[in-house]
């Protein structure tokens, strides 16, 4: 297992919206998913690194915004939306090699940490990094 805890920033980031999704493996690695992420790269195509931000909302909905960061609201292209992932503690998983797919490893080191009350879960925005070139990051927000 391969995970630590660290202090994130607060961040802005645009991108396109998929609604109503299960954070985890199956809707990560799903094919919606992976046509938002090639999307997103289409728009952007500097961009080194396409983020996944999982947003709850009161009534424990959760919607996933598949963007890049920005630095403004003025930054985010015409017809994508925006979202801030506020400063917060999280739990950093990475690929341990345990599965051969990247997403669905962290996502289960993810389940495996909960299950062992290793990490206790904040269910606040949470974000996934996936690079161009498949390395995978996943910060969990956590209670300290």
């Amino acid at each position: 297992m391969s995970v630590r805890v660290t202090a994130r920033s607060a961040e802005l980031f645009g991108g396109l919206v998929a609604p109503r999704v299960e954070p985890g493996a199956e809707s990560s690695g799903s094919e919606w998913m992976r046509f938002l992420r090639d999307r997103v790269r289409e728009k952007h195509i500097d961009a080194t690194q396409v983020i996944t931000v999982y947003v709850p909302d009161p009534h424990g909905t959760v919607n996933a915004v598949v963007a890049v960061p920005v630095d403004s609201p003025g930054d985010v292209a015409v017809g994508d939306v925006f979202v801030s992932v506020p400063t917060g503690v999280f739990a950093v998983f990475t690929p341990s090699g345990a599965l051969a797919d990247p997403i669905e490893d962290v996502w289960a080191q993810v389940d495996e940490c909960v299950s062992a009350g290793s990490i206790f879960r904040a269910y606040k925005e949470e974000v996934e990094v996936v690079t161009n070139t498949g390395e995978v990051e996943l910060f969990i927000s956590i209670v300290l």
